[in-house]
């Protein structure tokens, strides 16, 4: 955006015209622009449309864009010796030094105690704001072909994300999914996703981008005012303003059909409602080959996201969200081939109260959810009943450069489980001995909490908070700390450090059967470049994990960069990431399950001036270890054969991992209120045959490959109105 600089001077002698020329040109010479971006102080949102003058001449100044950049050409004497003076309706004026806006790459400014009538309150972003690795706002989302127009599936593009499965279930730096804290509207959200297996693995998550309005990713040292996280935690929050008009969009795919409302009701309510149902016969009928094992899936699913402004300080919100799903798949195995069949409904209600104070904020946060699943399989019958409950409250304080926010918040699960298992682990056919087994899993953590920010300028922020659970019997007593430091230069540069110790109670998971208690103490340092035309991350991070028995080292090394060319009409980016991660139990040492020396993404996006998109998406890793089979003992009374796998300082690679896939979109604008968005998706364009598995044939003697997806294509279009 380009922006005019209005000068005035003064002819003082027509007969010295031509000293001033000279003069005139000299300054000229010895201008410098300076440019940074006036944020709020509390949201740190860009303030578009304020005002900025010089101290020494009033006449002389801009108006800053409605991305809250701004240039302005200054002396250097006045680089040296003059000042800014910047204000904006319904803040603090503020008058900051050149030198120091020179400096910096940012600008905040307070608003006022006094809220204009007309005002609504909007909710504050998180404490520890200015320590996100990746922030991702709703076109960001959207406009990502990897993301799949799914918030979880978007983090899959960060190099931070080891996840290794084509799944919604994010592993982050190389640490179990089951460490990943996901939370909406500052509430956690166990099981965020659709699809899921009995080990929790799921393919896409339970969250609508139509209510996203920023998403704030942490792969390492989450913050402390969110609790029960021990590894990476991702922060999604809900749209806290009206919509400027209402809304209205028609979906139709080969697996989908829905709609979606967005729309104001009165002047103080905004409403958001979806709803979507997935039928599988198109997508296999299109697929035959690629989903040859898969039987079946459905999926029906509603939500609804409402937002009501009870006066002009306090702000009340609502969401609630229900999923019936299902699916059948043929299962192979050793000693069982037949059909996996799972069922599913969940529901789960989410409200946040938020108050604005003269000097603070006071938030009050609360969820409720429940699930009912079944999986059946052979010899295996599986009935689980899953409720969470959550509660929270906490107060934010803010001075002139330091905030403080405390609070305490009560976490509790329940997970009933009654069914049939195997008797034996080799044994999964429906005429091999089962036994039924019932139990009941309970998590109840109550944690207090205190976070402190200090701004010691626009270019140096520091951050320190402590985190206590109040231990109920059989708890471990615990404390987590973290150090979080930002410092800014060069205005395009940032290096973020942080450290700290962290805990968290998990329910039974893909890794072990009982409720897990982690310990993480984890570093890491980050680095970002960011212009106009290019953006350039890079990270190195280490980590201690201890849970059970087993204690795991992970050290990591990240790089990323994103190319905006040709008027950003085509946009490149590729990152790579290492993980270097080992166990240890039992005085056993071994490759942890994300040992991974070369994880590799990279896209290339064309926007085309007609409203086409193209896109290749690429994804190439190294293959996980795996425990092969190297013997077998038969069990004559069962008529099958038990296998012995090697040991796990022995361990063998699967091999490497290469998809691209194809990504097209087109935008037919029909009229200002009217317009339809086709799109296709060739999922795994080369065919690349990857390993998921291996399944053996009876006796162990041979085995085939359990791939994961093999070409697929997935096309439809959404009406917007």
């Amino acid at each position: 955006m380009k922006h005019f600089v209005h000068s005035r001077s003064g002819i003082l002698l027509f007969c010295l015209l031509s000293i001033l020329v000279g003069l005139d040109h000299v300054q000229a010479q010895q201008t410098r622009s300076i440019q940074s971006v006036v944020i709020d102080h509390l949201t740190r949102e860009p303030l578009p449309g304020a005002n900025i003058i010089l101290q020494s001449d009033i006449f002389t100044g801009t108006t800053i864009g409605t991305d809250g950049k701004f240039t302005i050409q200054v002396s250097e004497k006045q680089l040296q010796y003059d000042s800014l003076i910047i204000s904006f309706l319904g803040y603090h004026d503020r008058t900051i030094a050149l030198k120091k806006v020179a400096a910096s790459h940012r600008i905040s400014l307070k608003p006022k105690a006094e809220q204009l009538e007309e005002a609504v309150v909007v909710a504050r972003r998180i404490i520890a704001e200015e320590f996100t690795i990746k922030e991702m706002k709703q076109m960001d989302i959207y406009l990502n072909p990897i993301a799949k127009a799914d918030p979880l599936l978007a983090v899959n593009a960060m190099p931070a994300s080891t996840t290794t499965d084509e799944s919604a279930t994010i592993s982050l730096r190389g640490s179990s999914p089951a460490e990943t804290g996901i939370f909406f509207n500052g509430v956690p959200i166990y099981d965020a996703v659709r699809f899921s297996q009995l080990n929790g693995i799921g393919t896409f998550s339970i969250f609508n981008t139509a209510i996203v309005e920023r998403m704030h990713v942490f792969p390492s040292n989450p913050p402390l005012e969110y609790g029960n996280t021990s590894s990476g935690l991702i922060s999604i929050q809900s749209k806290n303003t009206l919509t400027k008009q209402n809304q209205h969009s028609i979906s139709l795919s080969l697996a989908n059909i829905g709609g979606q409302v967005v729309r104001n009701i009165g002047e103080k309510t905004g409403l958001t409602v979806f709803a979507n149902y997935q039928p599988s016969a198109g997508l296999i009928g299109v697929n035959e080959q690629a989903f040859e094992n898969l039987k079946s899936f459905y999926s029906a699913d509603m939500g609804m996201h409402a937002m009501h402004q009870l006066n002009t300080k306090t702000q009340l919100k609502l969401f609630n969200y229900a999923n019936l799903e299902g699916y059948e798949y043929k299962f192979r195995h050793a000693s069982f081939n037949g059909v996996f069949d799972q069922n599913k409904k969940r529901n789960f209600t989410v409200i946040n109260l938020n108050r604005k104070l003269a000097s603070g904020e006071l938030d009050i946060n609360t969820s409720a959810s429940f699930s009912l699943e079944k999986y059946d399989y052979g010899n295996t019958l599986v009935d689980m009943d899953k409720r969470d409950l959550y509660a929270g409250i906490s107060y934010l304080h803010f001075f002139d450069q330091f905030s403080i926010k405390t609070g305490i918040s009560n976490d509790s699960r329940l997970q009933k489980l009654d069914g049939t298992f195997p008797v034996f682990g080799y044994a999964l056919g429906n005429e091999h001995p089962a036994f039924d087994y019932t139990e009941e899993k309970t998590i109840d953590v109550t944690e207090a909490f205190t976070y402190g920010k200090y701004e010691f300028n626009e270019n140096w922020i520091s951050g320190m908070g402590i985190r206590k659970n109040l231990p109920y019997s059989n708890q471990e007593n615990y404390w987590s700390g973290q150090w979080n430091v930002n410092y800014s230069f060069l205005k395009h540069h940032a290096v973020n450090a942080s450290v700290g110790r962290y805990h968290r109670y998990a329910m039974p998971n893909a890794e072990t059967e009982k409720v897990t208690f982690y310990r993480s103490d984890q570093i890491s340092l980050d680095y970002s470049l960011e212009t106009d035309i290019l953006e350039l991350t890079a990270a190195v991070f280490a980590k201690n994990v201890k849970f059970d028995q087993t204690k795991e080292h992970v050290n990591g090394a990240e790089l990323f960069t994103k190319l905006f060319l040709f008027g950003n009409r085509l946009t490149f980016q590729g990152s790579y990431t290492l993980i270097d991660a080992t166990r240890k139990n039992n005085g056993t040492s071994y490759a942890g399950p994300y040992d991974l020396e070369y994880f590799v993404r990279s896209s290339l996006k064309y926007q085309h001036h007609s409203n086409l998109d193209i896109s290749l998406i690429m994804l190439y890793r190294q293959g996980q270890w795996y425990r092969s089979v190297v013997n077998r003992h038969y069990d004559a009374s069962l008529d099958v054969y038990e296998p012995v796998y090697a040991d796990r300082n022995n361990m063998t690679r699967y091999p490497e991992y290469l998809k691209l896939d194809l990504s097209l979109s087109k935008l037919w604008p029909i009229s200002s209120g009217l317009n339809i968005i086709g799109f296709m998706n060739i999922s795994n364009l080369l065919d690349t045959e990857n390993v998921r598995d291996l399944t053996y044939n009876h006796d162990y003697t041979n085995y085939t490959y359990d791939l994961f997806s093999k070409r697929t294509v997935y096309f439809g279009g959404i009406v917007n109105f």
